[in-house]
């Protein structure tokens, strides 16, 4: 047997500080969507109908809606940081290849190229791709041909 449904109410102080919001116009649209699915709520639409107007799932209104119970208007109408990808080349990792980018060449070479490096790090365990190698060699301000470091081409 199915649940039974309960009204969604907001306070009288959520309610002016959701119209507050949408007044203003200033806020992300995913925030606004939220807001407007929590006023529509409130105002007794069914989740299929707001679904439908606002353009979201209807997963996104439940997810709304209960957010708001359990933990309050703020953390319904907004996100939780998203903390990005990780770094695939760590402080240690980049010091590696700065090491052996500044040692000498192997036998037969005049220079260490990405794709040498990189294969010196597979050697180390370490494994990445090229570009990633090309970044962090980027990044390091250090030119072994250039006159100023005291080497110079002859």
């Amino acid at each position: 047997m199915g649940q039974i449904a309960t009204p969604f109410v907001l306070s009288e102080a959520d309610q002016t500080t959701l119209s507050q919001l949408v007044s203003k116009g200033k806020e992300s649209v995913r925030k606004l969507n939220r807001v407007r699915a929590l006023q529509f709520s409130h105002q007794g639409q069914h989740p299929e109908q707001i679904s439908n107007l606002l353009g979201i799932s209807v997963a996104t209104v439940y997810n709304v809606r209960k957010r708001y119970r359990e933990d309050g208007l703020q953390r319904a109408i907004s996100e939780k940081k998203r903390p990005g990808q990780p770094r695939k080349v760590t402080q240690e990792v980049e010091a590696q290849i700065t090491q052996l980018a500044c040692s000498q060449a192997p036998d037969g070479r005049t220079r260490w190229t990405v794709a040498l490096i990189n294969e010196r790090l597979v050697k180390l365990q370490i494994h990445i791709d090229d570009e990633s190698v090309r970044l962090a060699l980027k990044k390091v301000s250090s030119s072994p041909g250039s006159k100023s470091s005291g080497a110079s081409a002859r």
